[in-house]
């Protein structure tokens, strides 16, 4: 007989605890559905501050053979989740080759796209590359220049002014191609060439 109580009293025991573990799965379930519900209910709240920065920053690039194809550097890189895009304080790019000079470009501030393959530089933006057994010295100074360094190449709609030795070149709009050696001035062009000294 007590066995027969024991039992039942069991039983008993074990359908209250497992109706009060259904009771508690019920109260988290309908308490998750409300909150989404709220949640969905609310309009989206866009992030407009920047998520992270990086101080004094090094990012270089490799080609498929393991080589760095180019470089870029900047003294602060901050991060804008709106768009996924890096606005970048006194930025230094360097298009690293074998074959040809070493090209720098400097400028005060750049917004570059999520993988560095579109890079905008800003006020007083100046590209250097030294002189080779092949080419001479060359800088080019303007306000604004879009840089593809994945394509090599860069480009503006703005005022350049291009050295080459003693040859000053003046244009407005500008495309080269380092890879191919294309270059072209797009309007307003005017300059100053030096004949070459015969003997």
């Amino acid at each position: 007989m007590k066995d027969r109580r024991a039992a039942a009293n069991r039983f008993q025991l074990g359908l209250v605890l497992a109706l009060a573990a259904l009771l508690a799965l019920g109260s988290f379930w309908l308490l998750d559905v409300m909150r989404r519900g709220i949640e969905d209910s609310l309009p989206a709240v866009q992030r407009t501050e920047p998520d992270y920065y990086v101080e004094r920053f090094n990012f270089v690039r490799l080609a498929k053979t393991g080589e760095a194809r180019y470089h870029i550097a900047g003294e602060r890189m901050t991060h804008n989740p709106q768009d996924d895009s890096y606005e970048i304080a006194r930025p230094v790019m360097k298009a690293l080759s074998a074959k040809r000079p070493t090209t720098t470009i400097v400028a005060e501030r750049a917004l570059a796209n999520s993988d560095m393959s579109q890079v905008r530089l800003f006020n007083n933006v100046k590209m250097e590359r030294p002189a080779s057994t092949s080419s001479r010295h060359l800088r080019l100074i303007s306000e604004y220049m879009l840089v593809l360094p994945d394509d090599d190449t860069m480009k503006t709609d703005r005022p350049v002014e291009l050295v080459s030795g003693t040859t000053v070149l003046y244009g407005t709009g500008m495309f080269a191609n380092h890879a191919t050696g294309e270059f072209s001035l797009a309007s307003k062009v005017r300059g100053t060439l030096q004949p070459r000294m015969t003997q």
